[in-house]
């Protein structure tokens, strides 16, 4: 680091990471909440979905336990020993590992949902499930380079497998929304039902699909230019609790539905009657 730790701000560091770890209890206790309730109505739902979201909320509660563990070792565990702040826990680099497994699983549920959404187009599926695949690799390749490093400093000589699984994260998620986004606008026909139910799917990709790449860029560009805090940790740790991950496939699955249902709808959406 630049400087020495023991002259460290608690606030840019600790501080950080337990604002981090808050915000990412707040929201692992929301995917619960979702949990329940997809479970509780969607029993139907196809086995493999099913599955599915059991294993990434596996994931998801690995992910939380993981982060409280590296952010007690450092407020309790090591309490009153600064020089701790600049070395990774064990937990912090298992962490790395499960995020990527996780937003790769998202993805690829993405984008087999996007597959089928869009008849099968392959174009349009391969650039996202590759970005997905990047960023795993990322994640796979800093944390084994990371695992003989014993100090966050030593990781400016690795960062770059880092930001190529940041980066190509990102990039998958822009790739994902825009190409859900288009293929909404093409699923419109007229009539005012099937047509709001579009834009309001619209809607939720582009806000979804911008908070996880905003998040991802974030955390990247503090990495770069802040590695000596923990704000980029901060962020990290609430990269993988995307706001609701387990729905969005099974809203763009009912969409096909409803879309169908549109002709229950006499009345076009540029009929005033229809208002």
């Amino acid at each position: 680091m630049s400087q020495p730790l023991e002259h460290s701000s608690l606030n840019s560091t600790l501080g950080a990471g337990l604002i981090g770890l808050v915000v990412a209890a707040i929201f692992f206790g929301i995917t619960n909440v979702q949990m329940y309730m997809y479970y509780r109505r969607y029993s139907e739902d196809p086995l493999y979905l099913r599955v599915s979201f059991a294993l990434l909320w596996i994931l998801d509660t690995l992910h939380q336990i993981l982060i409280t563990q590296s952010i007690y070792t450092y407020a309790v565990t090591q309490f009153g020993n600064p020089a701790a702040l600049g070395m990774p826990t064990w937990s912090f680099l298992v962490n790395v590992v499960v995020t990527g497994v996780s937003d790769a699983s998202v993805r690829i549920l993405f984008s087999l949902r996007l597959w089928r959404f869009s008849e099968k187009n392959w174009y349009i599926t391969a650039p996202v499930m590759i970005g997905a695949v990047a960023s795993l690799v990322g994640s796979i390749a800093f944390t084994i380079k990371a695992a003989p490093l014993h100090s966050f400093a030593a990781f400016s000589s690795i960062s770059w497998c880092l930001y190529i699984g940041l980066a190509s994260g990102a990039v998958a998620d822009v790739l994902l929304a825009t190409s859900l986004v288009v293929l909404l606008w093409k699923k419109r026909t007229g009539f005012h039902r099937t047509d709001s139910l579009v834009r309001t799917l619209m809607i939720y990709t582009i806000n979804s699909g911008l908070l996880t790449s905003v998040c991802a860029i974030m955390c990247f560009v503090t990495f770069t230019i802040m590695p000596d805090n923990f704000i980029y940790f901060a962020l990290f740790m609430v990269l993988p609790k995307r706001d609701a991950p387990q729905f969005p496939p099974r809203l763009i699955q009912r969409s096909e539905v409803h879309a169908r249902c549109g002709s229950s709808d006499r009345r076009p959406s540029g009929d005033p009657s229809s208002e």
